[in-house]
């Protein structure tokens, strides 16, 4: 599998998110600014400054051409994704962790690491709802347009499931033995995914919670989950440095990407992982400083 190592950050990387239409990638962490990545040539573009604070999150909003970062300090960037000008600056207090955006509602769904859920409109960035899922850490979150349902991934080991359009509780369930740090919907919106600090990979059935599939998919925390665009596969990223791809259909391991498997992997903790937008590509970013773009071939 070929691999190629982008260089240029200086310091530890926590997100990157890929561009939805072109082959591009942004990355940030420790460095106080967003690098944009052509995956193409393989080199650095742009890089997205006045950021004062470690980036934890990143989300791209099309429609509006804006680049969003969450950061340490509680910060909410907006920048101009064709300028780079920062636009918007809102101060949500505690950390920031995961960032999504709802384009039917045309809404930012922002985690923070006090367990606060803020919802906020894109048509004047103002805080339209702000609630507590627990009093921990929420790493990650996802959404189901077709359940009508919001989840979260707590540090209390719990996952909480809300209605999606006002956000009211609905049910809550231990999902693991430790903290849930990831959380996806299946394409077909049949199951939950969810990873953890127990490093075990669980699947659960939307419509009653009940656990189908439960296993140690890696040594330590798992980070992420994120499915193919379009094929069966699904991708985890963890802290024993490793990147492993995953049958849709039964969850089998497909390919583990790591140094143990004489690939030229991350020498540290994999933090955040995502599909280019062809699908051809997996983009992970890591302690080392790195950026890996790898080739994905079924």
């Amino acid at each position: 599998m070929r691999v190629d190592t982008l260089e240029g950050h200086n310091n530890p990387v926590y997100a990157v998110v890929s561009h939805p239409e072109l082959s591009l990638a942004y990355t940030a962490g420790n460095d106080k600014g967003i690098v944009e990545w052509d995956l193409v040539n393989q080199k650095h573009l742009r890089i997205f400054n006045q950021v004062r604070s470690t980036i934890y999150a990143l989300e791209i909003v099309i429609p509006q051409q804006l680049l969003i970062a969450g950061c340490n300090d509680g910060t909410l960037l907006f920048f101009d994704l064709s300028s780079t000008k920062l636009l918007k600056v809102i101060p949500l207090a505690s950390a920031i962790f995961h960032i999504k955006y709802h384009p039917v509602k045309e809404e930012l769904i922002v985690s923070t690491d006090n367990g606060s859920i803020f919802i906020i409109s894109l048509t004047d960035k103002s805080i339209l709802h702000q609630f507590k899922s627990g009093n921990e850490k929420i790493r990650a979150f996802d959404f189901s347009d077709v359940l009508n349902y919001l989840v979260t991934a707590s540090n209390d080991n719990l996952v909480r499931v809300y209605n999606l359009q006002d956000y009211t509780f609905i049910h809550e369930f231990e999902a693991h033995s430790m903290g849930v740090g990831a959380v996806k919907f299946s394409p077909d919106h049949r199951f939950l995914l969810t990873g953890s600090r127990d490093a075990h990979l669980r699947s659960w059935h939307t419509q009653n919670w009940a656990c189908e599939h439960n296993f140690p998919a890696h040594l330590f925390a798992i980070y992420k989950i994120a499915y193919h665009p379009t094929l069966p596969y699904f991708i985890t990223c963890s802290r024993d440095k490793s990147i492993k791809i995953w049958r849709t259909e039964d969850s089998s391991l497909f390919k583990n990407l790591s140094i143990d498997k004489g690939l030229p992997g991350h020498r540290l903790s994999v933090n955040d992982i995502c599909w280019s937008a062809d699908g051809k590509s997996i983009i992970s970013v890591s302690d080392d400083k790195q950026v890996k773009v790898w080739d994905f071939t079924a």
